[in-house]
């Protein structure tokens, strides 16, 4: 089964080891740094939140100077320069003793992590034909699960220990790691070739649009409004992370009277059915007709998730601890036909001479839904009961609508050049 879960081609598993190597850090980070800087440090946890909030908008910012970067100069070597900033910045964390330390530091960890995720998708389209592009995509996400619940349990030992002293080691670990991921993608990078598209034309698909020069800067995102509307709507369709994070657990806790600790089992759940179905899903979603299909077919799992929630509201213990179980497992599968979805949509619908900048757009509604998801959960959703279970399950069958008739009217942009990183910086600019 494992095997399985890997790309195909040798480039493609040089890159899903260094995401895997990612996700153990980010992991392990995630579980024991606030635990660090609370506990150990003595900053107030109000502070660290407001810390993380004003990061994520910076988040929210950071990707279009950075794909502008890359659209001019490549995005493997962006990709890898943000990959070092981010060892420097785990490093950092280690000499930090003040507020003002963790802010600065924070926000340019976050701010370079934002920035890089929608170049290795670019790095990834680069190395991989058309076959295998959403699929190594799909095996990238599936390692980074497994990768993420390894760093968990890795902090777990690290949390055992008690020590200053372990905490520090964990920011030491962090920044070595990230060091092995950027030495890993800039390895693959270095032996990738151009290739020509090996995915056959798919007649249902737009019409290709006329050629693209080889080489010069391409268009705008911002000035595709159809690209804008699909990046907007796919802001609304990630909200299924903040509902799985924030809404889940709250409602169980609070609106189904379900012990805390059941909602690490739900999570559970979402992680091992991520990692069975990710690659799976992938195959459905080849050229721009299919992957219309699966997006729509996404929002039928996610409207069930949200009726299912919306049907239990009131209705006891042991019908709440059905429907979650339930209702999750329609959550996890919306979420993972949408994400396969998405990739092959959004990296279709990129100009080829402009795929960092569209990207880099595109990859703005993961911060925005970071930022307003869990405010609106918690200030709306959960307080409104059935009706605010009902108004998500509207506004994704509205995100779905407006992103399908997006992909649908973009003219195809599949016109053969060469890939960002192998364009000259010169010819580039």
């Amino acid at each position: 089964m494992w095997a399985s879960l890997l790309p195909v081609s040798r480039n493609g598993r040089v890159v899903a080891a260094a995401s895997g190597v990612d996700a153990v850090a980010v992991g392990m980070f995630l579980a024991a740094a606030t635990l660090y800087f609370v506990g150990v440090v003595g900053i107030p946890a109000v502070a660290v939140g407001g810390a993380l909030t004003a990061a994520n908008v910076l988040g929210l910012l950071s990707p279009a100077p950075f794909g502008a970067l890359a659209g001019r100069i490549g995005a493997l070597p962006v990709y890898v320069g943000l990959t070092l900033v981010r060892a420097a910045g785990f490093v950092a964390y280690a000499f930090v003793d003040t507020y003002a330390g963790y802010f600065a530091v924070t926000c340019l960890v976050t701010a370079a992590t934002r920035a890089a995720m929608p170049l290795l998708q670019v790095i990834v389209g680069e190395l991989e034909p058309d076959d295998l592009r959403t699929r190594t995509m799909a095996s990238l996400r599936a390692v980074s699960n497994i990768g993420m619940t390894a760093g968990f349990l890795l902090a777990a030992v690290v949390q055992a220990a008690g020590s200053a002293a372990a905490f520090l080691a964990l920011f030491v670990f962090n920044g070595a790691a990230f060091v092995v991921v950027a030495l890993l993608i800039g390895r693959a990078g270095r032996r990738a070739a151009p290739h020509a598209p090996s995915r056959p034309a798919d007649p249902a698909d737009p019409a290709p649009a006329d050629p693209a020069p080889a080489a010069g800067p391409g268009p705008s995102p911002w000035r595709d409004r159809r690209f804008v509307t699909a990046a907007l709507a796919n802001s609304v369709l990630l909200l299924n992370d903040s509902i799985l994070f924030v809404l889940v657990p709250l409602w169980m806790t609070e609106q189904a009277g379900l012990p805390g600790g059941a909602s690490s089992v739900v999570l559970a759940v979402n992680t091992v059915l991520t990692v069975v179905l990710q690659v799976y899903v992938a195959r459905f979603a080849r050229g721009v007709t299919a992957a219309v299909r699966l997006l729509r077919l996404a929002a039928v799992p996610l409207v069930l998730s949200c009726l299912l929630f919306a049907s239990a509201d009131g209705r006891g213990v042991a019908v709440a601890l059905v429907v979650v179980v339930l209702a999750v497992v329609a959550l996890t599968v919306g979420e993972n036909l949408h994400a396969v979805a998405a990739w092959e949509l959004s990296y279709e619908m990129a100009h080829p001479r402009s795929r960092p900048q569209y990207l880099s757009l595109f990859s703005m509604g993961m911060s925005a839904q970071l930022i307003v998801g869990p405010f609106l959960m918690t200030a709306f959703v959960l307080p409104a009961g059935p009706a605010g279970w009902l108004l998500l399950a509207l506004l994704f069958v509205a995100a779905t609508a407006a992103f399908s008739l997006s992909a649908r009217r973009s003219p195809s942009s599949a016109a053969p050049v060469p890939p960002a990183s192998a364009v000259p910086a010169a010819a580039a600019s």
